[in-house]
C-alpha cells in the first residue's frame, strides 16, 4: 500500500492552504522516520512507531507546541486511512502529549497600534507602496483579517460604499467583515492612486492574477511573508502580524463589544476559540474590579 499523503492533504477540504503546508513537511518527516525504522507500509504503523517518534520530536528540541501539531497531523493522516479501510483501526486514538499552555502572541498597546498605522515610509518609497502598506496594516489592525486573508484578497473582495470585505477564513468558510472609517479612507486612497500606478510601474513584471488586491514588488499577489516585512519595516521591534489581530480583538473587548460579535467578526467557529483569543488585559480588569467591588468605589 502506498502512502497516498498527498491524497490525504487533498481530501482534507476544512483545512486552510497553510495548514495543508505544515502537515504536508509533518507528514513527510513522519514518513522518513517510519522507512528509518523498518516500516515500508503505513499499514505497519502501531502505537509503538508513534510514541517513539514523539519521543524522538521531544529529544530533538520541539516544543510541545510543535509536537501537537505534528501529532494532529498525524492523528487526521491515519483517520483517512483508516475510513479508507486502508488500516483496520487508527492506532493514534487516544494518543497526546499532555496539555499544553496556549501562548497568546503581544497585544500591542492603543499607542503602539496607532503609531504603526501612521508610521512614515523610508524616504524614497513610491507612493503607491506607502498607499498599499497603509491598506494593509488597516485592514488587520482595522478589521481582524489573518494574514493569509489579506494576501489572498481580490479586487472584488471589497465593499466600499458598504464599508465591507468578504474574506475566505480557514476551512473554506466565507465572511464579511466590516471596515471601520479610517481602513475606508486607507482603500480609497490606494484604489485611488496607488494600485494601478502599481501595475503601471511593473509593467511586463506583473506576472500575478490580475484580480488580486494588492502585489509585490516583483509583480505577484502579496504573500504573508511580504506582510511581516511591511510590518517589521514600520516598527522598532518586530511584529507578528498575528499580534494585529489580538490586539483588535482584545481593544474590542476593552471597550465593551460583546464576545459573540468578536467571535463572528474572527471567523471563530467556537466560542472557547474567541474566549483563549481575547484574554482581557490587566488594566481592563483592574478597572472593572475598581468600578464595581462594593469597596473599590
Amino acid at each position: 500500500m502506498g502512502w497516498d499523503v498527498e491524497e490525504y492533504i487533498w481530501s482534507a477540504i476544512r483545512l486552510s492552504d497553510g495548514t495543508k503546508e505544515m502537515y504536508s513537511v509533518d507528514l513527510e518527516a513522519f514518513r522518513l522516520y517510519c522507512l528509518e525504522n523498518g516500516i515500508n507500509d503505513p499499514a505497519a504503523i502501531d502505537r509503538k512507531i508513534l510514541q517513539g517518534y514523539v519521543s524522538h520530536l521531544i529529544s530533538d528540541g520541539n516544543s510541545r507546541r510543535t509536537v501537537a501539531r505534528k501529532l494532529s497531523a498525524i492523528r487526521g493522516y491515519l483517520k483517512f486511512l483508516t475510513r479508507q479501510r486502508r488500516l483496520l483501526e487508527n492506532p493514534s486514538h487516544g494518543l497526546s502529549i499532555g496539555r499544553i499552555e496556549t501562548k497568546l502572541p503581544k497585544v500591542l498597546s492603543r499607542y503602539d497600534a496607532d503609531h504603526l498605522m501612521t508610521a512614515a515610509s523610508k524616504p524614497g518609497t513610491p507612493e503607491y507602496l506607502v498607499l498599499r502598506d497603509d491598506s494593509i496594516c488597516e485592514l488587520l489592525y482595522g478589521s481582524g483579517l489573518r494574514v493569509s486573508e489579506v494576501a489572498n484578497l481580490d479586487l472584488d473582495d471589497l465593499d466600499l460604499e458598504g464599508a465591507s470585505v468578504t474574506v475566505m477564513g480557514k476551512g473554506s468558510k466565507q465572511r464579511t467583515v466590516p471596515m471601520n472609517r479610517s481602513c475606508v479612507r486607507a482603500m480609497k486612497r490606494y484604489l485611488e492612486s496607488g494600485r494601478d500606478s502599481m501595475i503601471a510601474a511593473l509593467g511586463s513584471k506583473l506576472g500575478g492574477s490580475s484580480s488580486a488586491l494588492f502585489y509585490n514588488r516583483v509583480g505577484l499577489r502579496i504573500g504573508t511573508r511580504d506582510i511581516r516585512r511591511i510590518l517589521d519595516s514600520r516598527s522598532a521591534n518586530p511584529v507578528n502580524p498575528h499580534a494585529l489581530r489580538h490586539s483588535f480583538a482584545t481593544h474590542l473587548l476593552d471597550g465593551g463589544a460583546d464576545l459573540r460579535v468578536i467571535q463572528e467578526l474572527l471567523g471563530h467557529s467556537r466560542i472557547t476559540s474567541t474566549q483563549v483569543y481575547t484574554k482581557v488585559s490587566k488594566d481592563q480588569l483592574i478597572k472593572v474590579h475598581e468600578e464595581t467591588h462594593p469597596r473599590g468605589r
